[in-house]
């Protein structure tokens, strides 16, 4: 009777511990994953033994998702639902192991009792599949349902045409004004509805790959600058990206939809990847203003030029300088890539 008492006076105690990294699954990554993933050994570039070293993954990439165990290879290799299993060459660690290991990338992947969970945003689905060449499979990108037919904002007088772009498969016409974008019938001239873009003022407009995006980038000057997607056949907005401080002069969507780049005043390069909306990286070279910019057809490359003759380009996935173009005398108003 009192073995019994005790036991259930402990295992509450032990339960009530929200389960984290230092104090429960440290211990079993120590036992049966350091002598290959010590800070001494490294294999695959990956430390288990810390915390941060954990988290930044290896030369294959991220290996703890936190809010999602299925979608982390720590969790699903030593569970040997994916390959290549873990340890090598032996047999699964013990199933409660893995059930704890599971139960703290679930909770958010904590490092310690007192810590914030870590659940990642659900990435955002960002529409139709992406092509590099040639003609996507489907039928031409045009709105499915009824959009906005009144304009956003009405003038007394006609105002300027601030950005225009044709779809590329099909006969879709976006005509940038202040604080709305208005979409055509390029072969009927008919006006098929209005998006509105309250960010201010659209300096840039132009359509995916596979024209299933619309992007439209802008701003209000010396305020604020954003780039905004909309899927095409919905009118509805996708993501947005961007913390500039003035107006978005230049930007672009790379072919294959994960990377959208833009530039301005700032004289800064910023990449954002589509999928979450986060900050890929930045690249500061400009002298001055960045007036163009545009990946290269296969999505390797991005080029980049300013108002002071500045003329690079860059790889496009991490922002390394590939090389630089010299003999411009005068201020780069627009990039644009030969499809071969």
């Amino acid at each position: 009777m009192n073995a019994l008492l005790l036991v259930t006076l402990v295992l509450p105690a032990q339960n009530d511990k929200k389960v984290n990294f230092q104090d429960h699954v440290l211990p079993v990554l120590q036992a049966k994953c350091a002598n290959c993933h010590s800070p001494d050994k490294k294999r695959g570039g990956l430390v288990v033994t810390n915390f941060t070293k954990l988290m930044e993954g290896g030369s294959s990439g991220a290996v703890v998702k936190p809010g999602d165990p299925e979608k982390s290879s720590l969790f699903t290799t030593v569970a040997h639902k994916a390959e290549p299993f873990m340890p090598p060459n032996s047999p699964k660690i013990p199933d409660p192991d893995i059930a704890l290991i599971e139960t703290w990338i679930s909770a958010g992947a904590p490092e310690n009792s007192g810590s914030k969970t870590m659940v990642a945003a659900p990435k955002k689905e960002i529409g139709l599949k992406s092509v590099l060449r040639g003609r996507p499979s489907g039928p031409a990108p045009m709105p499915s349902k009824p959009l906005a037919q009144e304009p956003v904002l009405k003038s007394r007088r006609a105002n300027q045409v601030t950005a225009i772009a044709s779809n590329p498969w099909s006969p879709l016409v976006a005509v940038g004004a202040y604080r709305q974008i208005l979409l055509y019938n390029g072969d009927t001239q008919e006006l098929l509805g209005v998006v509105p873009f309250p960010e201010g003022l659209p300096t840039v407009i132009k359509f995916s790959r596979n024209g299933g995006l619309l992007m439209v980038a802008g701003g209000r000057g010396s305020a604020t600058g954003k780039v905004t997607l909309f899927n095409v056949t919905t009118g509805e907005r996708v993501t947005t990206v961007g913390e500039e401080t003035d107006t978005v002069l230049a930007a672009d969507i790379s072919p294959d939809q994960s990377l959208i780049a833009l530039g301005g005043p700032s004289k800064m390069i910023r990449v954002y990847n589509t999928a979450d909306g986060k900050l890929a990286y930045e690249v500061k070279k400009h002298t001055d203003w960045i007036t163009s910019l545009e990946f290269s057809p296969d999505g390797v490359l991005l080029a980049t030029g300013d108002r002071s003759s500045g003329l690079f380009v860059w790889e496009a996935h991490n922002g390394r300088e590939y090389f630089t173009l010299r003999g411009h005398t005068a201020s780069v108003t627009e990039v644009s890539w030969r499809q071969d």
